[in-house]
């Protein structure tokens, strides 16, 4: 299958072709914008689907078709953590989730329960952290809160040194209902 053309628009990957876009939104990809621009991708989902062969990102001042490294190095200039989202975001669409971009920066991702998608809202909060890397309590407590506002699960994502994801459920426990 010949993967779908999109092009890098100074940080954002962008579908042109509506059939091609509506395809990738309908698999759980991107975000609609305007008739103009149809779909654009955010970073993670752009070097997964180029990862996967599935699409292919020309620089739109030189016209050039950009390698994944060429994409990362370039998407990830204004955020230093692109990388680890995309490493968790591949992981849960290797699990066969979709996952959408969190709203805020209490959220990296949002995840839709297995076959839900477009059906229901999603299920869980993904907060992404390093292994070994100090995260406050305090700061942990804000993301709970914000997933508990939303009646999310929060899952944190903690990748190992070796880009392996581990996901750990947090929740606030209830000491007094134990006694």
């Amino acid at each position: 299958m010949e993967p779908i053309s999109t092009v890098l628009v100074e940080d954002r990957v962008v579908v042109p072709a509506h059939n091609d876009a509506n395809s990738l939104y309908q698999d759980g990809y991107g975000s609609l914008l305007t008739e103009e621009r149809p779909l654009t991708l955010n970073a993670f989902e752009a070097l997964y689907l180029v990862e996967r062969r599935r699409i292919a990102v020309v620089d739109e001042t030189t016209r050039r078709r950009l390698l994944f490294q060429e994409l990362l190095l370039r998407l990830s200039k204004d955020d230093p953590d692109t990388w680890t989202r995309y490493i968790v975001y591949r992981d849960l669409r290797e699990r066969g989730f979709v996952a959408r971009a969190g709203r805020d920066s209490n959220a990296d991702l949002l995840v839709y329960e297995r076959g839900m998608y477009g059906k229901r809202p999603p299920k869980y909060q993904i907060y992404t952290l390093w292994e070994g890397l100090r995260t406050p309590i305090s700061r942990l407590g804000e993301v709970l809160d914000s997933a508990v506002e939303e009646e999310r699960i929060l899952r944190l994502a903690v990748v190992d040194r070796r880009g392996e994801v581990v996901y750990y459920t947090l929740s606030e426990m209830d000491f007094e209902k134990l006694s």
